[in-house]
């Protein structure tokens, strides 16, 4: 079982949901994360969304209850094979049908790796926030039939995004003047969202 959240106000039900997958969890990755808790501070007042805990970190299971959260994600790391973890969130992703039929998916960092693997039919759209796209395998990119939105930090020392294209389909929004943690411009990345979502929802 995963640890979530969900907020939402009574006037947004029957509204589709926004699931936010966080960073990885050896680089503050959970759903109290700087970025994560400002984009559900400010899309709640739209849309319910659901924000939830990867395996073995908070109160969500361990797979291996005998390994600390390091050692554990760090195997995992070296094998390259998330595959347990986008099994997870599709699971969430199914889950949140009880909630609202139709979701926005958003990730942030490592989350974005994840929320694409696990994009479904039902998801409306995709946004991806400093995408490690030159680290792990973002070929569903080429697929991708949702609307997307990429949202970059100039000053982005952690990932080399330049390395990889992006189709011309997919719209890009950098923030300049911050790095890969938007420490004190989490503001900025959630109002660039927050105008990407409702412009889809009015769409």
């Amino acid at each position: 079982m995963l640890e979530g959240r969900l907020r939402y106000k009574e006037e947004n039900n029957g509204k589709p949901g926004v699931i936010l997958c966080p960073p990885h969890p050896l680089l503050a990755g959970n759903m109290d994360n700087n970025v994560i808790t400002s984009l559900a501070d400010v899309l709640s007042s739209h849309f319910p969304v659901l924000s939830f805990n990867y395996r073995g970190v908070g109160k969500s299971f361990k797979a291996e209850p005998d390994l600390p959260l390091f050692e554990y994600w760090n195997k995992l790391d070296e094998s390259g094979d998330f595959s347990c973890i986008v099994s997870d969130t599709e699971q969430v992703i199914e889950w949140s049908k009880r909630l609202f039929t139709d979701c926005h998916l958003l990730g942030y960092s490592f989350g974005s790796y994840i929320a694409l693997s696990a994009l479904s039919e039902s998801a409306l759209s995709l946004t991806a926030i400093t995408p490690p796209l030159a680290e792990h395998d973002f070929k569903g990119l080429a697929q991708l039939s949702s609307i997307a939105l990429f949202v970059f930090a100039e000053n982005d020392a952690l990932l080399a995004t330049e390395k990889v294209r992006l189709n011309s389909s997919i719209i890009k929004q950098q923030i300049s003047d911050c790095d890969h943690f938007f420490i004190g411009r989490e503001g900025d990345v959630s109002r660039i969202v927050e105008t990407f979502l409702l412009s889809e929802a009015e769409a």
